[in-house]
């Protein structure tokens, strides 16, 4: 028993260290009950000379057992010569079951560090059916006029509606009124992505140093235009699960755009990677180039009189 708790512990404090420089991750507590929120603590620690680190926590975005409810920036402080980072993730698993959170890797120079994996125990809240009572007999009491308050004045009511009903027929039949109805013009999925995409190319975005805002709004409308258009909750799903869908629709030869548009974009947000500028643009033309192949196609049916 007591090996088993110091392997938990250690497994809960995973690092990596290689000389002076720590790459930390760490929860609460590998074990808590379902729907409950703890921390995911991630903390990389180098020389103050070599603070020039890549933090990579992308691969969180796989873990769709994992909610996170809400995450700070990597926060900097220094002592003693040394830089460390630290960022906090809250989060909620709602399954009850075994997992495990994946290694995240940080790069300093030529040295790669990874975290350990975490493994996690969701434990099942069982009901608790000691308080329960015997159920009562039902007391019975003498009935009074109030009792019938609510029968009276659903009647009156009816009364009053089917009078109102009747003087508006007859009001009806002495001034005929014509009633335009508005029939509301539904824009197909793959003419507002395109209007949306050809705005963002129009802004270029990219050129004015926004390259995390365009690729935000290009993977939106992305993410839009397929649960639009093939009814797959793209927009509440990670990368992961949309390229899973996609591959269950006869989609496959689209697979490796989607894939690689998504790719950029979380590397972008996650990573903070600045790609090329005929990155940011090829990537907007190949998005456009989907969506014009795999729109609906128009058929037009022609009557013929003898």
């Amino acid at each position: 028993m007591r090996n088993f708790c110091t392997l938990i512990f250690f497994l809960s404090m995973t690092h990596y260290v290689s000389g002076q420089v720590n790459f930390n991750a760490r929860v609460d507590s590998t074990s808590m009950l379902i729907g409950d929120q703890q921390n995911l603590t991630l903390t990389f620690v180098s020389p103050s000379s070599q603070d020039k680190a890549e933090l990579h926590t992308e691969y969180l975005d796989t873990c769709s057992f994992l909610d996170i409810i809400s995450q700070t920036p990597w926060l900097k402080s220094e002592l003693n010569n040394q830089t460390t980072l630290e960022k906090r993730l809250r989060f909620s698993i709602f399954e009850a079951g075994d997992y495990t959170i994946p290694s995240l890797y940080a790069i300093l120079g030529s040295d790669t560090l990874h975290t350990y994996l975490i493994p996690l125990i969701i434990q099942g809240i069982e009901p608790d059916s000691t308080g329960l009572l015997p159920i009562k007999g039902i007391i019975q009491e003498k009935s009074k006029w109030t009792d019938y308050l609510a029968w009276i004045i659903g009647v009156l009511s009816l009364l009053v509606a089917y009078g109102l009903y009747r003087y508006l027929q007859y009001k009806k039949k002495s001034k005929m009124i014509e009633a335009v109805i508005e029939v509301p013009v539904v824009i197909p999925p793959h003419e507002i992505a395109l209007q949306k995409l050809y705005a963002l190319k129009e802004s270029k975005l990219w050129e004015k140093g926004e390259v995390k805002e365009y690729h935000v709004q290009l993977t939106f409308i992305l993410r839009e235009y397929l649960e639009h258009r093939y009814g797959i909750p793209a927009l509440e799903s990670t990368s992961h699960e949309i390229l899973r869908d996609i591959r269950s629709l006869s989609l496959k030869e689209h697979v490796s755009t989607i894939d690689e548009i998504l790719n950029i974009a979380d590397w972008v947000k996650f990573a903070k990677g600045i790609p090329e500028e005929n990155v940011n643009a090829l990537a907007l033309d190949r998005t456009i180039d989907l969506v014009e192949s795999t729109k609906p196609l128009l058929t037009t049916e022609t009557n013929t009189a003898d």
